[in-house]
Formats: structure tokens, sequence, C-alpha cells
């Protein structure tokens, strides 16, 4: 993969997720609370305060260290740990015993997705490591992390359908014809994590997707942060869909092709 840390799709997602995490950091130092939507940490669990300063700090510099390609794979390497440990330790252990809902569905995909780009953009940043075996880890970071991307958004796809009014009631109210709306962004993300993981127009669909996110940060968030500045969960609405953007941008770098036909 060669080349594809630094074409237009990385650089552009790298900045964004960067940016993000960023912003996740100030919010969990400024509130003293766990990074919000991601590191699901319940509110009566001992040491709510002291994991949200502690991880706060962890993905702020993670997040400046990103905006550097010379940090980057460090950082990234981080965040994909961490976000792992989110994944599997909090958001999988609430979402096995109430699978048949969907109460946790979608806080399990976005922390899944954000892994994924995570293990990808450790993956394609340079300098590679220096052990052959951890190369071949990382070199399969990028199927699996398009993997676990593409089911993320299929899971986002699908949480479109089963909480369809509430997603159609979330969409600003100049919108036409809100629920028809709805039912396309659910199909938007099903379409984008299909062609992921089918490798058909896949480069598109991620890139789309990206746009799609944010355009979202852009007429749906940012709104609702002017009519509610004081609210820390509107703030994150903006945080999380920009790091989804970026995300996006950066699995659909991994796509690109070199003269010859294969992947950089």
């Amino acid at each position: 993969m060669n080349g594809v840390w630094d074409t237009f799709e990385a650089r552009l997602g790298r900045l964004i997720f960067a940016v993000a995490w960023v912003a996740l950091g100030i919010e969990s130092l400024v509130y003293g609370i766990p990074v919000m939507r991601l590191e699901a940490w319940g509110k009566g669990w001992p040491g709510y305060m002291a994991a949200g300063y502690a991880s706060g700090v962890i993905v702020l510099l993670a997040g400046i260290g990103l905006m550097w390609a010379e940090r980057a794979k460090l950082s990234a390497s981080i965040l994909a740990l961490l976000t792992l440990l989110w994944t599997v330790g909090l958001h999988l252990t609430r979402l096995v015993p109430t699978i048949t809902q969907g109460v946790y569905w979608s806080g399990f995909a976005e922390c899944f997705s954000v892994f994924a780009a995570s293990w990808v953009l450790v993956s394609i940043m340079p300098p590679r490591l220096i052990t052959n075996a951890w190369d071949r880890i990382l070199d399969n970071g990028i199927p699996i992390g398009r993997i676990c991307f593409g089911l993320s958004l299929l899971i986002f796809g699908a949480m479109h359908f089963v909480y369809h009014d509430f997603t159609a009631s979330f969409i600003p109210v100049w919108f036409p014809d809100r629920p028809l709306l709805a039912t396309l962004t659910g199909l938007a993300h099903m379409a984008a994590g299909l062609a992921i993981l089918s490798g058909v127009l896949a480069r598109l669909g991620a890139t789309l997707a990206g746009i799609m996110y944010l355009s979202w940060v852009l007429v749906l968030h940012i709104p609702r942060v002017v009519a509610a500045p004081h609210d820390p969960f509107e703030w994150n609405g903006v945080f999380v869909a920009s790091m989804l953007s970026g995300a996006a941008f950066i699995v659909a770098a991994t796509f690109i092709k070199s003269a010859d036909g294969e992947p950089k």
C-alpha cells in the first residue's frame, strides 16, 4: 500500500479524524466524562471521572499526533488499541445480552467503525515497523479494517429503519419529506457498506459515505449546536459525525488503484 497515506483522501481523512479526536479529548476534560458515545463507561461505575480525564488526555494527545506523519502511526496504534478495548470490553458486553433489541447497536457500530479506521490508518502510515511478523499484522489491518467498517455501515443503515421515526425527527424541519430522507440515508449506508465489503465501486461508496457524514455536520449538527450551544451532546454530534467522515475517507484511500491496476 505504498503511497496510499499521501493521497488526497488519506490526508483529508486523517486531518478530519485527528481534529475530531482532539475535540473529543477536550470535551472529556472540560466535563470530566469518558469519551461520549465511544467510551461507554457507566455513570454509576467506579472511577467515572478518573476514566474521563485519563481517556481525555490520551485521545487529545493521540489526535494531535495524527496531524504529523512522523507521529501518526504511533498515535493511530494507540487509538486502535483503545477503541478495540472499548468495542469489546464496553459495547459488546452491553450488546450481547440485548442483541435482539436495537438499543446498543448504534453505539457498538460507532466504536467499531472508528476502530476499523484507526487500524487501517496504522497499516498505511509510514514508516513500517521493524519485524516482519508485525508488518504482516499491519497488512491484514487493511482488509479486516475494510470489513469492520463495511459491517458498521450496514448496522447504521439497519438502525435507520428500526428507528425510522426517530431518525426522521432528527432531520431539520425545513427538509421536505423527512421520512423519505430517513429511508434514503438508511439505504445509502447499506449501499456504501455493501460496496466496501464486495469491492464493487468501493472507493466511490466509501467516499460518498464520507461526504454524507460531512454534510450532516454542516446542515444537521452545527445548526443544533447553534440552537443549544451549552449542550455537550449536541457538540458531541458534530465531533462524532466528523470522525465518521474522516474514517470513511481513510477507508476510501485504500481502494485507490495504481497505473498497473493494483492497489497502491
